[in-house]
C-alpha cells in the first residue's frame, strides 16, 4: 500500500522538536565543563548558564510512530583537562618592626638618692647576715660548753663512784689487816697471860677478884727486861705474887722479832685479874 505524498512532510515536522532539545543539552554540557574548567584555573565561581527551554501551548497532532532509526554509536568521552595549579598569591607583608623606647634617664638628683638607700639596704643586710651567723655561733658554742660540762659531770660522777668505791674497799681491807693483826695480838696476848697465870703462887689470904695493871718491856726472843704496877690492885701480896709469876714465865711467848707484831710487844700493857 503506497503512503499519500504528504506523510513524509508530516514527519519531518515533528522530529524537529527533539533535535532542538539535544543541541540545547549539548550547549548546556558544554557550558557546564566550560565552568569547571575556569572554576579550577581561576578559582573563582561563575553563573551558570541558563536553561533554555522551548515551551509548547499546544501538543503536535499524534502521528503513526515512525520506524525507529539505528542509534548512532556512543562517542568515547572527551578526557577531562587537569586544572591547571593554583598561581601563588601576593606574599603577605612584613609586620612594622617595634621601635625601640629609651627609657627615661633619671636625674642625677634621683639616681644619688636611689645608689645611697641601696647601699644602705646592703648595708643593713650584711649586718642581719653577721647577726645571724654569730648568733648561730653562739648558739653552737654554748651548746658545746653545756655538752662539755654534761659530759664533765658524768666524768665527775664517776670518778667519784669509783673513789667511793676504792675507799670503802680500802677501808674494808684496812679493817680486815686491822682486825686480822688485832686478833693476832689478843691471841699473843692470851698466851702471855696464860703462862704468868700458871706461874703465879697467889696466897689463900688473897679473896675476891683483884686485879692489876702491869708495865712489862720485853726483849726480842721474849726475855722480860723490866716489870712495873702501873695501877696496883689494892692487894700488896697479890700484887707481889704476879710479879714473881712474871719473872718465872720468861721467856714470854712473843711474835718473832722481825714480825710487823712485835713492836706492839716491847712494852706491853697486861691486866691480870684474880681467878681462884
Amino acid at each position: 500500500m503506497k503512503r499519500p505524498p504528504q506523510e513524509p512532510a508530516a514527519l519531518e515536522k515533528r522530529a524537529q522538536p527533539g533535535r532542538l532539545r539535544a543541541i540545547i543539552l549539548a550547549v548546556i554540557v558544554h557550558a557546564v565543563f566550560f565552568s569547571l574548567i575556569v572554576f579550577g584555573v581561576t578559582w573563582q565561581s561563575s553563573p551558570t548558564a541558563p536553561v533554555v527551554a522551548e515551551i509548547w501551548k499546544d501538543l503536535p497532532p499524534s502521528a503513526k510512530p515512525a520506524p525507529p532509526k539505528p542509534e548512532p554509536e556512543p562517542e568515547p568521552p572527551k578526557p577531562e583537562p587537569k586544572p591547571e595549579p593554583a598561581k601563588p598569591g601576593p606574599p603577605k607583608p612584613e609586620p612594622p618592626k617595634p621601635q625601640k623606647v629609651e627609657p627615661p634617664k633619671p636625674e642625677p638628683g634621683i639616681a644619688l638618692k636611689a645608689e645611697r638607700e641601696k647601699r644602705e639596704h646592703e648595708k643593713k643586710e650584711k649586718k642581719e647576715r653577721e647577726r645571724l651567723e654569730k648568733q648561730k655561733q653562739d648558739e653552737a658554742k654554748k651548746k658545746k660548753e653545756q655538752e662539755d660540762a654534761s659530759k664533765k659531770k658524768r666524768e665527775d660522777d664517776k670518778r667519784r663512784v669509783e673513789e667511793e668505791r676504792a675507799r670503802k674497799e680500802t677501808e674494808r681491807t684496812r679493817e680486815e689487816a686491822a682486825s686480822a693483826r688485832q686478833k693476832a695480838i689478843d691471841g699473843w696476848v692470851a698466851q702471855i697471860r696464860n703462862k704468868i697465870r700458871s706461874r703465879a703462887n697467889v696466897p689463900d689470904t688473897v679473896s675476891g677478884k683483884p686485879s692489876v695493871q702491869v708495865r712489862i718491856r720485853i726483849l726480842p726472843g721474849g726475855e722480860v727486861l723490866d716489870i712495873t704496877i702501873v695501877h696496883p690492885s689494892g692487894n700488896r701480896v697479890y700484887d707481889t705474887a704476879i710479879e714473881r709469876a712474871i719473872r718465872s714465865a720468861s721467856p714470854l711467848p712473843v711474835p718473832p722479832a722481825d714480825s710487823e707484831l712485835f713492836p706492839t710487844f716491847r712494852d706491853l700493857n697486861l691486866n691480870i685479874e684474880h681467878e681462884r
